[in-house]
């Protein structure tokens, strides 16, 4: 008994100070990373892990460090030895690793359990519905940023995401509801938004909202060739062939080889009852050979 306790007297005091000094050096990266002095801190999570190579905490935060640099294969690889070391929630960080490596089915599994582990974070199924959109799985993004919607119903960033979803599954009803939902929101309502809400409209066929919208897109942005061509369009398509043949020659001046344009502009000459000019416009459109 004495000698078995003598053994343990003797082996305890260096396990101790390998355990203390871990902890020391996790503390001092604490300290730094919050006074802002990454580089040093991810140096004392790195030693605190080589002092301790089973310090969860350690891998976590070193993790946070790496993913913050966008050193996203090193941010990886911290995130899921924290996890095998039962750290919590790290599902999230090594989902959005994944995505940024592009490997998106392994971004997708992983968000997918983030879900589970965090089910009440909004970040999780925005996140989720965001990648679905860049898959081109509308959607699946539709279902996840309703998901979003339930836990934040003020979430301005998922209604108007929402919104294009709407309008990238032919849905322009429901794309103008989630717009305007985000506008009321307080949405900025820049160049771009006002374009999709435009765009929007004019596929419900209330053209005079989707022009409305459309025309303060240009104040904002007036050399955007696509504002200006459904403008255009949109003119012709309601008979105003003066509006339509200034949008035409607009766009003409942007992209002076834009047969399509010139010859829309032709029609749009002949609308207004300028017949010679808008055949000879017809005609030199036509010659190019991209006209059928």
């Amino acid at each position: 008994m004495i000698l078995n306790m003598a053994i343990h007297t003797v082996t305890a005091v260096p396990l101790n100070k390998w355990y203390d000094k871990a902890r020391d050096l996790y503390r001092e990266g604490i300290a730094f990373r919050k006074s802002g002095q990454h580089e040093a801190a991810r140096e004392r999570f790195a030693a605190a892990i080589k002092a301790d190579s089973a310090f969860t905490a350690a891998y976590s935060a070193l993790g946070d460090i790496y993913f913050e640099r966008k050193s996203y294969a090193d941010a990886l690889f911290c995130c899921r030895k924290a996890q095998q070391l039962g750290a919590a929630n790290m599902s999230r960080q090594i989902g959005l690793s994944y995505y940024y490596l592009r490997q998106y089915e392994n971004a997708l599994e992983a968000l997918q359990q983030a879900l589970q582990e965090e089910p009440g974070n909004k970040m999780v199924p925005y996140q989720l519905a965001q990648l679905y959109a860049q898959l081109g799985n509308y959607r699946e993004s539709i279902h996840y940023y309703q998901e979003d919607l339930l836990l934040d119903s003020t979430h301005i960033a998922a209604w108007y995401e929402l919104g294009m979803m709407w309008f990238n599954v032919t849905e322009p009803a429901k794309a103008v509801q989630a717009f305007e939902k985000a506008a009321a929101l307080g949405c900025r309502q820049d160049a771009v938004f006002l374009f999709n809400t435009g765009a929007a409209w004019l596929q419900l066929e209330e053209t005079e909202k989707g022009i409305a919208c459309l025309l303060k897109a240009q104040e904002l942005q007036p050399d955007d060739e696509q504002v200006g061509f459904n403008l255009a369009q949109a003119f012709y398509g309601k008979g105003d062939f003066e509006a339509a043949i200034s949008q035409w020659e607009k766009l003409l001046h942007l992209q002076p080889t834009n047969a399509f344009a010139m010859f829309m502009l032709g029609k749009s000459y002949m609308g207004k009852g300028e017949m010679e000019k808008g055949i000879a416009l017809c005609d030199k459109a036509t010659a190019t050979g991209t006209i059928r």
